[in-house]
């Protein structure tokens, strides 16, 4: 309970990061530098430490410790240290780099913006070097169920940037926030070392040991490969909105960033945690053969994803007035900017179901060990979804190149649906689709709910006073809320019957 606290907290934190932002600068084209400045250091990061950390070194160090706790703590030390060093040389040749890179990506940005997207790349690539080894320090650290230091890591991370806001930037301009991000990396490793003291750990390194377990890198890097490639699929996509945000009006690229990074939380929260504790499982019934396990398993997960992602995304069109101003609306962040943001929430919030299902899907597969599959999908989705970021974005702004990332999302939660039908009974889909259909109508109706509510407390709670906002805001959704409780008991949806259960196992826990 306590670490899931500590992770909730540390997606509030990342929005009170940006509520700073929008604060301090608006939506304005310095913002799109630094956000534009992420996307290479971003891009190392999420390859090497997202493709190879997160999914694989986990496994193989278990293997491991199996065997000999000695050769376990020298695979760690040498994966610290690899991958210091390739991470490392990655950034040390991007930063040289960083000019003719950038000067052909940010192909809308003026002399000036791309002056300060590379100064500001070459600083902050020292955090994917600082993230790469705490990576590889977290999963240790959750291999021996010390959970608190990993939670409290990211926590932090946000920390670190905005004092980089408060502190840095006031004295350094955007310099300031560039090394708020790289102190944020810095605390996130900093704090996981006395955890890490406490499992017996210490660093020790020669190249006796790198010889030894050439071998096993081998095992991990070809394991990397095919798991990586949907990653980098991925993340070539979103380069490729980031060139295309810098082409549209200036502040595009901060404005689809702050209503995403909002439209991320439920993800973060409900569909990747669901979709990572379902994986072992699927991979362990996978490997037994136990067919009729995975095939439960996969669609409970599944209809428990669309269970919470539906109703959110009603409650975020109906309310995205209140989100956006009572997040954003501060300082700088004008009404202009506040409208803007506004339609690309609402836009991205429909996208957020099916970004949020391709997360289990993709690990159906990996718990298949079929990697090329996915692979396949994320090309046809990810090429079409630029090249309708690129004509929508250039037609219809930065709204239309919402529109453009959600109908891709759309896309490849099609084709990976159509590549696992084959592995599930018609009957099984048929229930899962029945129960789609009840979550979607009562989530509707709940919103319909908030959506009158909501406009009759407008008439008499005027909306330009954020006091009144707050108060017609949350009168409406707690009887939203009320009516989609109501009515998922009332029809019998099963996820209600389990949340219910959940509730009160914990209640009774939390009583002794």
């Amino acid at each position: 309970m306590l670490t899931s606290g500590l992770t909730l907290l540390g997606s509030f934190l990342g929005l009170l990061r940006n509520a700073f932002l929008a604060s301090h600068f608006g939506t304005s084209g310095y913002l799109d530098v630094y956000y534009a400045s992420f996307r290479l250091p971003d891009l190392i990061y999420n390859i090497f430490i997202m493709g190879v950390v997160s999914l694989i070194f986990i496994p193989v160090f278990s293997e491991y410790w199996a065997k000999d706790k000695e050769e376990a703590w020298q695979f760690a030390n040498v994966m610290i240290f690899v991958i210091g060093v390739l991470v490392g040389a990655l950034a040390l040749i991007t930063a040289i780099f960083a000019r003719p890179l950038l000067s052909r990506l940010l192909v809308g940005f003026s002399a000036e913006q791309l002056e300060l997207a590379i100064i500001l790349t070459r600083i902050m690539m020292i955090q994917p070097i600082l993230m790469g080894i705490s990576s590889v320090v977290s999963s240790i650290l959750k291999i021996f169920k010390l959970f608190l230091s990993c939670a409290i890591a990211p926590l932090l991370y946000n920390t670190g940037i905005i004092i980089g806001i408060l502190v840095f930037a006031p004295i350094m301009g955007l310099k300031g926030l560039a090394w708020g991000v790289v102190l944020g990396a810095i605390l996130h490793l900093i704090i996981q070392v006395p955890a890490l003291m406490t499992t017996g750990y210490k660093f020790k390194f020669g190249w006796r040991f790198l010889k030894e377990k050439i071998a096993g890198l081998k095992n991990v890097f070809l394991m990397m490969i095919p798991r990586s490639l949907s990653i980098i699929a991925n993340q070539l996509f979103l380069l490729g909105i980031t060139v295309v945000a810098t082409m549209l009006e200036e502040g595009s690229l901060a404005v689809f960033n702050f209503a995403n990074d909002i439209q991320n939380l439920p993800q973060t929260v409900f569909a990747l945690s669901f979709a990572v504790a379902a994986f072992p499982a699927l991979s362990q019934f996978k490997a037994e053969k136990r067919q009729a396990d995975f095939i439960k398993t996969s669609l409970k997960t599944l209809s428990q994803i669309f269970f919470f992602l539906i109703p959110i995304a009603v409650w975020f069109i109906v309310f995205r007035e209140p989100i956006i101003r009572l997040l954003l609306g501060y300082g700088k962040f004008d009404w202009a900017s506040t409208m803007k943001t506004i339609q690309v929430f609402s836009i991205l919030s429909w996208g957020m179901i099916f970004q949020g299902t391709n997360a289990l899907l993709l690990r159906i597969f990996f718990a298949k060990k079929d990697a090329l599959k996915p692979f396949i999908a994320s090309i046809i989705a990810y090429s079409l979804g630029f090249l309708l970021s690129y004509k929508f974005g250039l037609v219809f702004g930065v709204s239309g190149l919402a529109l453009a990332v959600t109908l891709t999302y759309v896309f490849y939660f099609l084709i990976l649906a159509i590549l696992l039908k084959p592995e599930f009974p018609s009957s099984s889909l048929k229930e899962l689709r029945f129960s789609l259909f009840k979550i979607l109508m009562v989530s509707l109706i709940s919103g319909l709910v908030a959506f009158l509510l909501f406009g009759f407390f407008k008439g008499y709670l005027p909306s330009e006073k954020v006091v009144n906002l707050v108060i017609n805001a949350g009168i409406s959704f707690a009887a939203s809320l009320l009516c989609f409780v109501f009515l998922c008991f009332k029809f019998n949806i099963k996820e209600i019957e389990d949340l219910k259960a959940i509730l009160i196992h914990k209640i009774h826990k939390a009583n002794g």
